[in-house]
């Protein structure tokens, strides 16, 4: 029989990462390059998945963006993601997010799980408290809670941890300025929601810099939703893209058509923002640039050219 000390040795792992469905670890990894994607298009089935049934959702999100050929590029994608060379896919990720899943990270003084509601991001930290005991590492500082629909919570102590896995409010022994600094936290990590109407503004801002060098802007719903998504941290902000839009006007609209038809990622270098983009050669010579998404992240992973700024 383990002694405590062997139990708590053994779950203070210093990074471990995988998925959980509802109050249960599903698949877990200590490799960090083995990615949340990886786990699922190269076991498929334990997520109750096939090869074509992620072909037809990576397919069907190419048609969305008006990709030229969807059924090549899926395929394209999935082999991209097996190998590690892109090492995310909100399409796939999402699904599975709506179906009860979400994923956790762990390491020595960060965590994360990130589901489709509360509700779930709710299961899903039970389910890491059960088996990693985050704060009962030394030094352990931060674990995040990023809901797809919801806003996110930053829980930076043991007190507020256990009262959001057991589903009690925070209150009890903690002190009004204790009361007052996690409400600050929370409200500054609020993103602003954009309009339609904000970002088809901002889509003609685009369109006034670049039109007169044969470039036009064109925005996904994918993409607006993305720019109002908390996952990104800090937020995104309109004035960050006029100015990526500034800088690309800078270079006349060479970079663009230097790279031509095809799929490429619009990387402003500063900001570690990643514009995934398609783009086509119309008939009236104009380049297209249609934005499939954005993140910001450092070191993003796509086997599409980038295109720096």
């Amino acid at each position: 029989m383990k002694s405590f000390k062997q139990y708590i040795t053994e779950k203070r792992q210093a990074f471990v990462k995988g998925w959980t469905l509802k109050s249960k670890i599903h698949t877990y990894t200590t490799d960090f390059d083995n990615y949340h994607i990886k786990q699922i298009v190269n076991r498929p089935s334990k997520f109750g998945l096939t090869e074509k049934n992620i072909l037809k959702i990576l397919e069907d999100s190419y048609e969305n963006m008006s990709a030229p050929n969807p059924k090549k590029e899926a395929e394209k994608t999935l082999v991209n993601l097996r190998r590690g060379v892109e090492d995310n896919n909100v399409y796939i990720e999402d699904y599975l997010k709506k179906k009860g899943y979400c994923m956790f990270v762990v390491d020595k003084t960060h965590g994360s799980v990130e589901g489709w509601d509360e509700k779930s991001c709710k299961l899903g930290a039970k389910a890491v408290d059960d088996n990693y005991l985050p704060y009962e590492k030394d030094g352990f500082k931060l674990f995040e809670i990023k809901p797809v629909k919801g806003r996110p919570k930053y829980i930076t102590n043991k007190f507020d941890w256990n009262g959001f896995v057991e589903g009690k409010k925070a209150g009890g022994n903690r002190s009004d300025i204790g009361n007052t600094m996690a409400q600050f936290r929370e409200s500054k990590e609020e993103c602003q929601t954009y309009t339609k109407q904000q970002m088809k503004d901002l889509e003609k801002f685009g369109d006034r810099l670049l039109n007169k060098y044969g470039i036009d802007i064109e925005f996904t719903k994918h993409f607006r939703d993305r720019m109002n998504d908390t996952r990104n941290h800090p937020c995104i902000k309109i004035v960050e893209l006029q100015q990526l839009f500034k800088k690309m006007e800078k270079f006349g609209g060479g970079r663009i058509k230097g790279h031509g038809e095809g799929q490429a990622v619009l990387l402003d270098i500063q900001r570690d923002l990643n514009l995934p983009v398609v783009i086509h050669l119309l008939k009236n010579g104009m380049f297209e640039v249609r934005t499939k998404t954005i993140m910001r992240k450092k070191n993003f992973k796509s086997s599409d050219k980038r295109i720096m700024y």
